[in-house]
């Protein structure tokens, strides 16, 4: 005979337990996703995280994007019902925003964070189109909100999405990053144009000539190279003697001069590779001597003398004006120069006092809006007082007026009262004597009436 297994009753309570606990959690879970779905936004906030020194989109743009253009009404709306995706792809649509987060914290605040693109170059086409490009390559049109200062590169041609364009982009980003890494080279390039055979240019602030870079390839090689040209040779000769400098060749600088080469008087020219200038100079100069010496010969001997004297007086204006054009060039460049100086030092105030103008504009515009909320909020406050001292005047002339009603059925009653015991009194005074006489002649006793026996 098989023993019957043994039914744990503590192990079903504890199985029950379990169940109805888990039962419960789901349905508060269940229950509280419910209420909290069926719940509104108390509060939208936009934060745009490099808005302090960048305004290429401002908060009431970004508030008209996700919510008034889809006419959506926060404040009425479900929070089950708000496409938080689709808001973020509304805004990341927008060219001027790099990233874009929107989410709902526990206090049922509706938050957008969003980061602004930053430009690092100015584009223009040529067909007169303009736009700015970022470290990304993405393209964005020019802003109403700010006019950016960064570097130009112009006579570029229309670029598209095809390979060859995001190559080229690719290149004005890393020129242009380059650039302005370097306070040197951020301060002295002008600009950068595009030749027609696709090779770029740079234009100095400081100097006339053009720089030829040609592709990006080796470019802080070539840009070294260029800074020792500029402290070895354009320090001593001038900035002003090339109209040409070419970078294309690894190692080396080929300067065309825009100008015939005049040698300094320091001999400094001895330091450097221009033998063919100097030849070509002391040629010319013999040759002008041999002339001069066989006019001498041919004039008579008593004029030898005066002959040689306007020789020396000749050699003397000769020194005094290339002493002269030395002291007049160096002149000219530390005039240019100071110039370039005194430019730069005008554009840097002009943009420092357009930034604390918009900066004051925008303070005065915030400053105006908060005294108009500020006197709207004064305004409803003592108009909400007015209603309560109105309505507790209307609450006291209703309790005047309910007393004054009580006071008068009080009065009433007590009156009909008083006339209803006067009436009770009048009747009893006159039902009084009346029974008193009743009660009298109930008193007294009937007479009986005695037949006389001898009428029987």
């Amino acid at each position: 005979m098989s023993e019957k297994r043994k039914i744990s009753v503590r192990k079903i309570l504890q199985t029950l337990l379990t169940l109805v606990v888990t039962v419960g959690c789901i349905m508060a879970m269940v229950s509280a996703a419910s209420i909290a779905e069926s719940e509104t936004v108390k509060d939208v906030a936009i934060h745009i995280q490099n808005n302090k020194k960048y305004h290429f989109i401002e908060e009431t743009e970004i508030r008209k994007l996700a919510i008034e253009n889809k006419s959506i009404d926060v404040a009425h709306t479900p929070m089950a019902k708000l496409d938080i995706h689709a808001m973020e792809q509304t805004i990341m649509a927008d060219p001027w925003v790099a990233h874009a987060q929107v989410y709902i914290d526990n206090e049922r605040i509706l938050h957008m964070y969003v980061t602004q693109r930053v430009p690092v170059a100015r584009v223009f086409q040529q067909n007169n189109k303009s736009y700015y490009l970022d470290t990304t390559k993405s393209v964005m049109p020019l802003s109403e909100n700010e006019l950016y200062y960064t570097t130009v590169v112009t006579n570029v041609p229309e670029l598209g999405t095809d390979s060859a364009s995001m190559a080229m982009k690719n290149d004005i980003v890393k020129l242009a990053t380059t650039l302005q890494s370097d306070t040197f080279w951020n301060a002295q390039i002008s600009h950068v144009y595009v030749d027609s055979d696709m090779s770029y240019n740079m234009i100095p602030l400081l100097g006339d000539q053009k720089i030829t870079l040609g592709n990006t390839d080796g470019l802080r090689d070539k840009l070294s190279n260029l800074f020792a040209f500029y402290k070895n040779v354009s320090n001593r000769i001038g900035w002003d003697k090339y109209e040409r400098l070419d970078l294309r060749f690894k190692g080396q600088i080929i300067a065309s001069p825009s100008l015939p080469y005049k040698g300094p008087l320091d001999k400094a020219v001895d330091k450097m590779n221009w033998i063919a200038s100097i030849v070509e100079t002391e040629a010319r100069n013999d040759m002008m001597d041999s002339m001069k010496t066989a006019d001498v010969a041919a004039e008579p001997q008593e004029g030898k003398a005066k002959s040689d004297n306007k020789k020396q007086e000749a050699k003397a204006k000769e020194d005094a004006k290339k002493t002269g054009n030395k002291e007049a060039d160096k002149k000219e460049t530390k005039k240019n120069d100071k110039k370039e100086t005194d430019k730069k030092e005008t554009d840097k105030k002009d943009k420092k006092n357009a930034d604390a103008k918009k900066e004051k504009s925008r303070v005065e515009a915030k400053d105006k809006k908060h005294a108009s909320q500020e006197k709207q909020h004064k305004e409803s406050k003592a108009k909400a007082a007015e209603n309560d001292k109105h309505k507790a005047a209307k609450h006291k002339e209703e309790v005047k007026k309910e007393a004054a009603r009580k006071a008068t059925t009080e009065h009433n009653k007590d009156k009909k009262s008083a006339e209803k015991h006067n009436k009770e009194k009048v009747g009893k005074d006159k039902e009084q004597p009346v029974k008193e006489q009743k009660d009298k002649n109930a008193k007294q006793p009937t007479p009986k009436y005695v037949y006389p026996e001898k009428l029987y």
